[in-house]
């Protein structure tokens, strides 16, 4: 059984944390600071899931970014972020390109939940929280 890659586009601090805790020693975690990176790790194929935030790169058009990832399913995307009024239009936006799984940070990211939106995408983490 070979372990689960998990990309992370998401900013330093308590989020990629909680991740990186809730994986460990069971998913091999690859952090990125910056869209062209986490893309192109996406396009590799050989990942299983993978943590966005689209607040790490503000102003940027992030449905347009995402349907150009054409070799990565979408529904392997968590929308991982912290709810904010600016933020509704561009969650709109992006749950026309296939994003099915929304964490918000400080609202709904125990560890619990986050094992539950691993799970949609088909990864399964040994903790806790894994009913398998």
């Amino acid at each position: 059984m070979s372990v689960p890659v998990v990309g992370a586009l998401l900013p330093r601090g308590r989020m990629l944390r909680k991740v990186d805790r809730l994986l460990r020693g069971t998913a091999e975690l690859y952090a990125f600071p910056t869209w062209a990176d986490f893309a192109a790790f996406l396009g590799t194929g050989y990942v299983d899931a993978a943590f966005i935030d689209p607040t790490v790169e503000s102003g940027a058009d992030w449905g347009d970014r995402l349907q150009r990832l054409e070799s990565f399913q979408r529904q392997r995307l968590i929308l991982y972020t912290t709810l904010t009024p600016e933020l509704a239009s561009v969650l709109l936006h992006l749950a026309r390109t296939g994003i099915r799984e929304v964490v918000f940070s400080r609202l709904s990211d125990s560890s619990q939940r986050l094992t539950e939106a691993l799970a949609f995408t088909g990864v399964r983490v040994i903790n806790e929280w894994c009913p398998y």
